[in-house]
């Protein structure tokens, strides 16, 4: 009886490891298949392809961040001439009712006053500065001067009559003060010439010079 129990189990521990067994080897037969469809396998040439399309790629990632850049400009500029468009048709409209207004106010013109009297105005007298006179002394002591005026005076009563422009111009030459003492006030250099050519007769020297305005103190 013994004998029969200890054959039974035996027999169910090899069944047991049989099973096991034969289980085990699909599935060290399957690992390898799985693992084999996981991998891919490319070419050479296909991944020369794949690496030169990621160049491309790359140079035109560039020229289409510009596009969206130009795009965002083109919808600014849009939008500019959108308020332009708008600013115009307002000036415009103003414009008409402008016109409008002026063409109502032209049918019922006002009164327009008589434009006042011109006042005539009084002209007034030019003052003509004098460019000339006559030189006909010049002397280091400036007390001399009232003198040699009253002398030429007596010499040519004819030409000095009535009240005559006495003044004194001063000059240093080489450290030494000159007091020249120029008559009478030219405007014309001619006039002042005759003059001189009168007093030449009378004996007394002269030149025709620039005019000065500096009184003689008598």
């Amino acid at each position: 009886m013994l004998k029969k129990q200890l054959m039974s189990l035996l027999g169910l521990t090899l069944i047991m490891l049989s099973g096991c067994s034969s289980t085990a080897e699909p599935q060290k037969k399957v690992a390898p298949q799985l693992n084999n469809q996981a991998g891919v396998v490319i070419t050479s040439d296909e991944l020369a392809e794949l690496k030169a399309s990621a160049k491309q790629w790359q140079q035109a990632k560039a020229g289409v961040e510009r596009l969206l850049v130009i795009e965002q400009d083109l919808k600014l500029l849009i939008k500019q001439l959108t308020s332009v468009a708008q600013e115009q048709q307002s000036a415009a409209a103003a414009q008409k009712s402008e016109s409008k207004i002026a063409k109502n106010s032209s049918l019922n013109p006002e009164p327009i006053a008589p434009p006042a009297p011109i006042q005539p105005t009084k002209a007034q007298p030019i003052k003509v500065q004098p460019l000339f006179a006559l030189q006909v002394a010049s002397v280091t002591d400036q007390t001399r001067l009232p003198q040699s005026f009253a002398k030429i005076k007596a010499t040519a009563p004819t030409i000095f009559s009535g009240k005559v422009a006495a003044n004194v111009e001063s000059v240093n030459v080489n450290g030494t003060t000159f007091y020249r003492l120029k008559l009478g006030a030219y405007i014309k250099q001619e006039n002042a010439a005759k003059d001189c050519n009168k007093l030449m007769q009378y004996q007394v020297m002269c030149i025709v010079s620039h005019y000065t305005e500096q009184s003689l103190k008598m």
